[in-house]
């Protein structure tokens, strides 16, 4: 996450699907933390990460952060992904999911979401996506996971056009559960929007 796009459009939309999934309607989501993944130099303030939660709808106190910016490990995963309890989890990047060999600092890479699966089993996984392209179903992120050495993946996404969520749920009940709750949400419109 980079200081300069905070409170663009695109907060409010993540804000609104944190909201949907949360647990004033049917606790799909639960305990939901923010791990914004910031990648700027200097630190942000108290008061961005009071508009950050603001903006996607949560306390501060539900953001996971280090005082460090995020970088990659070559060896194992940041310590941004360490040691991040058994609360439900939305990584915030700047780009999403990308090819390990094609990640940069603005992406998580498929071996890291890989870790965190691993990390603790029992949490749900939103991962916001930038640069989504709808006509290459090719690129979706399941298939980059898949092919990266995640062994399943029991997700969807929900495809807004130019961005999209990753959901990587649990289990199939969970599963199920948010789909259908965004299903709901999107009506008639719902079967072009979410990818399984």
């Amino acid at each position: 996450m980079d200081l300069k796009h905070l409170g663009d459009a695109l907060d409010h939309w993540k804000g609104s699907l944190i909201e949907l999934l949360g647990e004033k309607n049917l606790g799909v989501v639960r305990n939901l933390q923010l791990v914004p993944m910031l990648t700027d130099q200097k630190p942000w303030t108290q008061q961005n990460l009071e508009t950050y939660a603001k903006l996607l709808r949560r306390e501060t106190n539900n953001i996971f952060r280090k005082d460090e910016p995020f970088s990659h490990s070559k060896n194992a995963p940041d310590s941004y992904l360490r040691n991040l309890g058994e609360n439900d989890l939305f990584f915030d990047r700047d780009t999403g999911i990308a090819p390990d060999q094609n990640a940069t600092i603005k992406h998580v890479k498929p071996s890291e979401v890989a870790w965190i699966l691993g990390e603790a089993p029992t949490r749900m996984r939103m991962i916001y996506q930038h640069k989504w392209q709808r006509n290459k179903m090719t690129d979706t992120p399941k298939r980059v996971l898949l092919i990266e050495g995640l062994r399943e993946f029991h997700g969807f996404a929900y495809n807004a056009d130019a961005v999209a969520m990753v959901l990587i749920p649990c289990d199939q009940v969970r599963v199920a559960k948010a789909s259908q709750r965004i299903r709901d949400w999107l009506g008639p419109i719902a079967s072009g929007r979410i990818i399984q």
